[in-house]
């Protein structure tokens, strides 16, 4: 998993107010997709993802795109089975940039909030105490990596 062990650094990724709460409907939607999708390959099976049955995530994801706005045969939106994909390959990217190099991106980032654990020590020094403004500071090109966007300029 991807989150940092330093408390103010895992403050800093908004997963539920960012993430769950922007896209509420689609989550359900995608979450909805992978059980039937375990029924479909895994019948009778524990839901799991079973890597070993599909590993074509952006050809797949561009076959439902290019049919986005309607249903599949078996009733469910291609934009659903384009969100589960996507999804998909982004983890898989992560998960294999990871085993290369690391999670250089999260290490930056604690590493920075590391060296000024308390928010009145970051403003005291004027050191940045959002996400943004640490990205600002070291550089996109340092910090985007692994499971971050490559623009944090902490506007939604």
């Amino acid at each position: 998993m991807s989150l940092p062990e330093n408390a103010t650094a895992r403050k800093m990724l908004p997963l539920f107010s960012g993430c769950f709460a922007y896209f509420p409907d689609a989550l359900v939607a995608v979450a909805g997709l992978s059980a039937i999708g375990n029924e479909q390959h895994n019948p009778g099976k524990p839901l799991h993802w079973d890597r070993s049955k599909s590993s074509d995530e952006a050809d797949a994801l561009a076959r439902h795109l290019l049919e986005h706005g309607t249903r599949d045969t078996d009733g469910v939106r291609h934009s659903t089975k384009v969100a589960w994909r996507a999804l998909a390959l982004l983890q898989k990217e992560i998960e294999k940039d990871r085993s290369k190099s690391g999670d250089k991106t999260l290490a930056l980032l604690q590493k920075e909030i590391e060296k000024d654990r308390e928010a009145a020590i970051l403003q005291e020094n004027g050191r940045p105490q959002t996400l943004g403004a640490a990205v600002a500071e070291v550089g996109v090109e340092r910090m985007a990596g692994p499971g971050l966007p490559p623009k944090l300029d902490g506007r939604n």
